[in-house]
């Protein structure tokens, strides 16, 4: 598609989730403990130099609930009690994770990324939403809670019900039951309307109308070059720093890989984006964000997703939801002032509702046991100690899971497989051991390697004792490559698959 044709839906596209970008950025920066300036450079930084630097076709760059956790206990941690000292030390944590970044993009590691078991991700995800939840359910009551711990943040509910803020549990109620009708709605216009820019228009109109204490608006300061705040790298001399930064890059790494990669399958175009030169770009992006104040960036699958549904065509609709930022800022920097924080409170609980629904338990659930006690052990952990762990605990405990089920410990890192060409160049593998999210990689590269040579694929599963679901899913995507390319990837199993639960067997079969 040529150029001139792509910059009107681009324009477009990039206006619309500007619109969705801008209150959330600024939410998702304050849930972080850090200034609201933060979030909105981050957006801009991701949209007009990351788009400049390439990678994606169609993901929309920027701060994400998803790192929420990470920054804001960063920030407590590094701070000794100084707030503004923790965001310092978080900027420059922040930097040397983008430089890791680069290295892993440099040394193509994103699609290691892809190794990572779902239900760890699925796991973390329920984790970091439910989080978000405990903390601005507070924000939404006006009430500032005496508990950290999320458990002991839901304890504390009833005494936030009971000692609420009337203004501000009308400004964020009212925001929140918009954002939860919006989508209901019939008329075909209010799908072009974001409902986040929506709710923060009446959030304002309530404020105004009643009178809100400015303590319970956005405070935004209206000198712009007060809001470059500047690392402090003396953290790194620090383990601490260095846990951090190593958080910060894996868990961003991680998330950018898989949204890029779950954008892709939404491109109506079928392009495949590059992940390591996206991988890349980010940590380029991260670094130059936090060496302005800004916070840490992903690939970010919401906005991203808005970005595919208004019609985007290319990387510039990112770069226009960028610099339509920048503009709002420029030209309206009061503007800002005028929003309750109770509203954008409503946003972040609508996005945690999202993402710890009761829904992805269940699904969890009926895809099997296997999945199941990866999820639970995750988010579990996650809650009660911190995102780090929970992701190492999590991905242990399914892998001792896959064990019991069937996984040789000498299988872990590489499948025992045969292979041999027919004569009508069908290349054959005949799979006698397990096939996990530890150990797929390997065989994935070489099916890979045959289709793109003009083979077709032979798949023999009738000998393997398990096959976890992200194989399944990858399994899915390599059948859909072969399609691409007018060759055929056929797999035979066992029905001794049945036991792995409903929906892994329905996905084993949709490969088939």
């Amino acid at each position: 598609m040529q150029q001139s044709s792509t910059w009107r839906p681009d324009f477009s596209a990039g206006f619309s989730v500007a619109l969705v970008a801008l209150p959330l950025s600024i939410g998702i920066a304050l849930a972080s403990g850090a200034p609201a300036s933060a979030g909105i450079i981050a957006a801009i930084v991701g949209g007009i130099l990351g788009s400049w630097m390439g990678g994606g076709n169609l993901t929309i760059n920027g701060p994400a609930a998803g790192l929420i956790v990470i920054v804001l206990e960063a920030i407590q941690a590094l701070g000794n009690g100084s707030p503004g000292q923790g965001f310092r030390a978080m900027l420059a944590a922040a930097v040397v994770a983008g430089a890791i970044q680069v290295v892993f993009g440099a040394l193509k590691l994103a699609r290691k990324g892809l190794m990572c078991p779902s239900s760890v991700i699925h796991g973390m995800m329920a984790a970091i939403g439910l989080i978000i939840i405990a903390k601005q359910i507070h924000v939404m009551f006006g009430y500032t809670p005496i508990a950290k711990n999320p458990v002991m943040l839901f304890a504390e509910l009833p005494r936030a019900i009971m000692n609420m803020q009337p203004l501000s549990f009308m400004a964020g109620g009212l925001s929140l039951a918009l954002l939860l009708a919006w989508p209901k709605m019939k008329w075909g216009w209010t799908k072009k309307v974001p409902a986040p820019l929506l709710a923060v228009l009446l959030g304002v109109v309530v404020a105004a109308v009643f009178g809100f204490d400015a303590k319970k608006l956005l405070q935004v300061p209206q000198d712009m070059s007060s809001w470059l705040v500047f690392p402090d790298f003396s953290i790194m001399a620090t383990f601490d720093g260095w846990r951090v930064a190593m958080t910060l890059a894996l868990v961003a790494s991680l998330e950018t890989t898989l949204s890029a990669a779950a954008i892709d399958k939404m491109d109506p175009q079928h392009r495949h984006s590059d992940l390591d030169r996206d991988l890349l770009s980010k940590g380029v992006c991260n670094m130059v964000s936090a060496a302005l104040g800004g916070l840490p960036m992903i690939a970010e699958i919401v906005r991203s997703s808005a970005n595919v549904s208004y019609g985007a065509k290319s990387w510039r609709a990112n770069f226009t939801h960028g610099f339509i930022i920048l503009a709002a800022v420029l030209l309206m920097p009061q503007a800002l002032s005028l929003i309750p924080l109770a509203s954008l409170a409503a946003i972040l609980v609508m996005v945690g509702s999202r993402l710890g629904s009761p829904a992805h338990f269940l699904h969890a659930k009926k895809i099997g046991l296997d999945h199941l006690s990866g999820f639970v052990v995750t988010m579990a952990v996650t809650l009660a100690v911190d995102l780090l762990v929970g992701i190492i605990a999590g991905a242990a405990v399914q892998y001792f899971v896959e064990v019991y089920l069937g996984l040789r410990p000498k299988d872990t890192f590489s499948p025992a497989f045969k292979t041999d060409e027919d004569q009508n160049h069908v290349t054959h593998f005949a799979v006698t051991s397990a096939l996990t999210f530890c150990n797929f990689e390997q065989l994935k590269l070489k099916i890979t390697d045959s289709l793109t040579k003009g083979h077709s694929v032979s798949l023999e599963l009738e000998s393997c004792p398990y096959i976890d679901h992200n194989v399944m899913d990858q399994l899915v995507e390599l059948k859909a490559l072969a399609k691409e390319k007018s060759l055929e990837l056929k797999m035979t199993y066992s029905e001794t698959h049945q036991a792995l639960g409903s929906d892994s067997c329905s996905a084993l079969r949709k490969a088939a």
